[in-house]
């Protein structure tokens, strides 16, 4: 809650003069928890999950899952999920099958986003989550 207080002046000098509490209501979402395999191998699926937290209100987000290439990372898959009510813990998982590049390169970070659908973040910085560096073998 904020006190909010209004103070009208008219043109002849009078004034007059009102305060309300005034409940703002912020949207905030966080991944709490990025859970990524330690190794894979070309051609073999693994999950991938993303836990996310509603901190304040529920929430209508978008998911992104991306995975490293050279020069930066590249989209690999999407979901759209409903959070419940704050405080409560939504798993979003996410399937990859690793390729003969990611063999080559022998590695790859996954990368995961978080967006407020129709709302902005108060707090932006932990809605994105990186994992650490997966193995990848022939």
């Amino acid at each position: 809650m904020v006190r909010v207080q209004l103070t009208v002046t008219t043109f002849d000098g009078r004034t007059g003069s009102v305060s309300r509490n005034v409940q703002v209501r912020t949207h905030d979402v966080a991944i709490i928890r990025f859970q990524t395999p330690s190794s894979g191998a070309a051609g073999r699926t693994t999950k991938l999950s993303v836990d996310i937290r509603s901190n304040r209100l529920p929430e209508t987000v978008e998911v992104q899952l991306f995975k490293s290439v050279p020069g930066g990372y590249q989209l690999v898959a999407t979901s759209r999920q409903t959070l419940p009510t704050r405080n409560r813990v939504t798993s979003v998982a996410f399937s990859y099958t690793f390729t003969p590049q990611d063999a080559v390169i022998g590695k790859v970070t996954f990368r995961a986003l978080v967006n407020i659908l129709g709302g902005r973040d108060a707090l932006p910085a932990d809605n994105e989550a990186i994992g650490p560096p997966t193995k990848v073998s022939r």
